[in-house]
């Protein structure tokens, strides 16, 4: 139980999200990098200041030269323009992993792989925001195990000195220090 735990504890410190945001991470020409991340789109626009823009029919590959690509959440932006707004039912809903929310402005994508396509057949979608996590394995870490404790090891107190099994107070045994009261 306790080696499981721990192996959930170092997956989640070493899942790795990359954040892009509209604006402030622009690309050149249809592509955006970032942290070992590419986006790139068939058609479309990565250097706007408001929102990144995936047009019609194309498609956003998001692939990854650092791990797997686990979860890529889109946030779309909910400007309108002559009636139009640009919102995330505008993606294949039909994409395996993939999930639109009922307001149209958040769309997940959850698998693993390390290369993504998003179609967009339904119309230009716009995205303030596109955060992708990466599936990071612990690099040199091959498995958590309790390590054993030698019961009969000699103690001491924090002034070095050896003290005995009845003792109380702060001691030191085996390298780790503790409490015997």
């Amino acid at each position: 139980m306790l080696q499981h735990l721990l192996q959930l504890v170092l997956y989640l410190l070493h899942r790795k999200t990359v954040t892009f945001e509209a604006g402030k991470d622009k690309g050149t020409g249809l592509t955006v990098e970032k942290e070992g991340v590419t986006i790139t789109l068939s058609a479309g626009k990565v250097d706007d200041k408001f929102s990144y823009r995936l047009y019609k029919d194309a498609t956003t590959t998001i692939t990854s030269s650092a791990a797997n690509i686990t979860n890529v959440v889109f946030v779309c932006d909910t400007y309108k323009a002559g009636g139009k707004s640009f919102l995330g039912d505008g993606f294949d809903s039909s994409m395996a992993g993939l999930t639109v929310s009922a307001d149209k402005i958040n769309v997940t994508w959850t698998g693993d792989k390390n290369s993504v396509e998003f179609k967009t057949p339904g119309h230009q979608v716009r995205v303030k925001k596109i955060t992708v996590t990466l599936k990071n394995d612990p690099t040199g870490i091959n498995e958590v195990s309790n390590g054993t404790v030698n019961e009969n090891a000699p103690i001491y107190n924090l002034a070095g000195q050896r003290v005995g099994k009845d003792y109380k107070g702060v001691v030191i045994q085996n390298g780790k220090k503790f409490i015997k009261k």
